[in-house]
Protein backbone atom coordinates (compact mmCIF):
# COMPACT_ATOMS: atom_id res chain seq x y z
CA UNK A 1 0.00 0.00 0.00
CA UNK A 2 1.30 3.60 -1.10
CA UNK A 3 1.59 5.84 2.23
CA UNK A 4 1.19 9.22 1.92
CA UNK A 5 2.34 12.02 4.07
CA UNK A 6 0.19 15.25 4.21
CA UNK A 7 2.66 16.71 6.70
CA UNK A 8 0.82 20.70 6.30
CA UNK A 9 -2.77 19.25 5.85
CA UNK A 10 -5.37 18.09 3.29
CA UNK A 11 -8.34 18.89 2.45
CA UNK A 12 -10.84 16.55 3.49
CA UNK A 13 -12.59 15.95 -0.07
CA UNK A 14 -8.88 15.30 -1.12
CA UNK A 15 -8.19 13.18 2.04
CA UNK A 16 -11.20 10.74 0.69
CA UNK A 17 -10.26 10.95 -2.58
CA UNK A 18 -6.79 9.37 -1.99
CA UNK A 19 -8.53 6.58 0.33
CA UNK A 20 -10.87 5.61 -1.96
CA UNK A 21 -8.34 4.85 -4.32
CA UNK A 22 -6.82 2.74 -1.81
CA UNK A 23 -3.92 5.32 -0.80
CA UNK A 24 -2.78 5.84 3.24
CA UNK A 25 -2.78 9.30 4.26
CA UNK A 26 -1.22 10.32 6.96
CA UNK A 27 -2.48 13.75 8.59
CA UNK A 28 -0.03 13.80 11.43
CA UNK A 29 2.19 16.40 11.11
CA UNK A 30 5.90 15.76 11.55
CA UNK A 31 8.16 18.68 12.90
CA UNK A 32 10.33 20.11 10.93
CA UNK A 33 13.53 18.88 12.29
CA UNK A 34 11.83 15.24 12.98
CA UNK A 35 11.23 15.08 9.31
CA UNK A 36 14.32 13.17 8.24
CA UNK A 37 14.33 10.46 10.90
CA UNK A 38 10.51 9.83 9.73
CA UNK A 39 10.08 10.44 5.86
CA UNK A 40 11.60 6.86 4.91
CA UNK A 41 8.09 5.45 6.42
CA UNK A 42 6.19 7.33 3.19
CA UNK A 43 5.98 7.25 -0.49
CA UNK A 44 4.82 10.02 -1.37
CA UNK A 45 5.18 13.53 0.48
CA UNK A 46 2.51 16.43 0.19
CA UNK A 47 3.44 19.96 1.71
CA UNK A 48 1.96 23.21 1.64
CA UNK A 49 3.70 26.22 2.79
CA UNK A 50 5.30 25.35 6.32
CA UNK A 51 7.40 22.45 5.66
CA UNK A 52 10.70 22.70 3.95
CA UNK A 53 11.61 19.94 1.54
CA UNK A 54 15.81 19.87 1.73
CA UNK A 55 18.31 18.16 0.28
CA UNK A 56 18.23 15.92 3.94
CA UNK A 57 14.54 15.64 3.64
CA UNK A 58 14.84 13.87 0.41
CA UNK A 59 18.10 11.77 0.98
CA UNK A 60 16.31 10.40 3.84
CA UNK A 61 13.11 9.75 1.78
CA UNK A 62 14.45 6.23 0.88
CA UNK A 63 10.90 5.79 -0.55
CA UNK A 64 10.25 8.94 -2.01
CA UNK A 65 8.50 8.73 -5.23
CA UNK A 66 6.28 11.82 -5.57
CA UNK A 67 6.41 15.05 -3.72
CA UNK A 68 3.30 17.56 -4.13
CA UNK A 69 3.16 21.30 -3.26
CA UNK A 70 -0.74 21.71 -2.55
CA UNK A 71 0.13 25.36 -3.96
CA UNK A 72 1.18 27.67 -6.72
CA UNK A 73 5.02 28.06 -5.69
CA UNK A 74 7.66 25.62 -5.45
CA UNK A 75 10.42 27.89 -3.03
CA UNK A 76 10.44 25.08 -0.23
CA UNK A 77 11.23 21.83 -2.28
CA UNK A 78 14.53 21.53 -3.67
CA UNK A 79 12.97 20.56 -6.95
CA UNK A 80 16.17 19.81 -9.13
CA UNK A 81 17.63 17.65 -5.99
CA UNK A 82 14.76 16.16 -5.98
CA UNK A 83 14.21 15.29 -9.80
CA UNK A 84 17.87 14.26 -10.16
CA UNK A 85 17.14 11.27 -7.59
CA UNK A 86 14.01 10.74 -9.68
CA UNK A 87 11.33 12.07 -7.32
CA UNK A 88 8.72 13.47 -9.55
CA UNK A 89 7.72 17.02 -7.68
CA UNK A 90 4.40 18.64 -8.77
CA UNK A 91 2.31 22.02 -7.67
CA UNK A 92 -1.21 23.16 -8.36
CA UNK A 93 0.04 26.17 -10.00
CA UNK A 94 -3.97 27.36 -10.86
CA UNK A 95 -5.46 26.52 -7.05
CA UNK A 96 -5.38 29.99 -5.90
CA UNK A 97 -6.01 32.11 -8.93
CA UNK A 98 -9.85 32.57 -7.98
CA UNK A 99 -8.31 33.51 -4.70
CA UNK A 100 -5.81 36.06 -6.15
CA UNK A 101 -8.59 37.56 -8.59
CA UNK A 102 -10.83 38.16 -5.37
CA UNK A 103 -7.85 39.51 -3.52
CA UNK A 104 -7.02 42.14 -6.01
CA UNK A 105 -10.63 43.07 -6.58
CA UNK A 106 -10.63 43.70 -2.90
CA UNK A 107 -7.81 45.92 -2.87
CA UNK A 108 -8.88 47.78 -5.90
CA UNK A 109 -12.60 48.63 -3.82
CA UNK A 110 -10.63 49.46 -0.62
CA UNK A 111 -8.48 51.65 -2.44
CA UNK A 112 -10.80 53.62 -4.79
CA UNK A 113 -12.54 54.18 -1.74
CA UNK A 114 -9.46 54.60 0.75
CA UNK A 115 -11.21 52.17 3.31
CA UNK A 116 -8.09 51.25 4.81
CA UNK A 117 -6.82 55.01 5.96
CA UNK A 118 -10.23 55.92 7.19
CA UNK A 119 -10.93 52.78 9.21
CA UNK A 120 -7.46 53.32 10.65
CA UNK A 121 -7.93 56.89 11.21
CA UNK A 122 -11.68 56.44 12.98
CA UNK A 123 -10.23 53.13 15.13
CA UNK A 124 -7.57 55.64 16.55
CA UNK A 125 -10.03 58.40 17.30
CA UNK A 126 -10.86 60.57 14.17
CA UNK A 127 -13.77 62.76 14.11
CA UNK A 128 -16.41 61.15 11.44
CA UNK A 129 -17.21 64.24 10.10
CA UNK A 130 -13.69 65.76 9.69
CA UNK A 131 -12.70 62.20 8.01
CA UNK A 132 -15.77 61.99 6.06
CA UNK A 133 -15.19 64.89 4.69
CA UNK A 134 -11.30 64.02 4.00
CA UNK A 135 -12.38 61.09 2.24
CA UNK A 136 -15.28 61.62 -0.09
CA UNK A 137 -13.34 62.34 -2.69
CA UNK A 138 -12.69 58.63 -3.76
CA UNK A 139 -13.12 57.69 -6.91
CA UNK A 140 -15.55 55.05 -9.39
CA UNK A 141 -13.69 52.83 -10.77
CA UNK A 142 -16.26 51.85 -14.17
CA UNK A 143 -14.81 52.60 -17.08
CA UNK A 144 -10.66 53.20 -15.43
CA UNK A 145 -7.84 51.92 -17.73
CA UNK A 146 -5.55 53.76 -16.32
CA UNK A 147 -4.23 55.08 -12.88
CA UNK A 148 -6.32 58.37 -11.88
Amino acid sequence: MIKILANDGIHPDGKLLLEEASYLVDENKIAQEDLVSRISEYDVLIVRSATKVTREVIDAGKNLKVIARGGVGLDNIDVDYAQSKGIQVFNTPRASSRAVAELAMAHLFSLSRMLQRSNRELATGGDFKKLKKAYETGFQIKGKSKPV
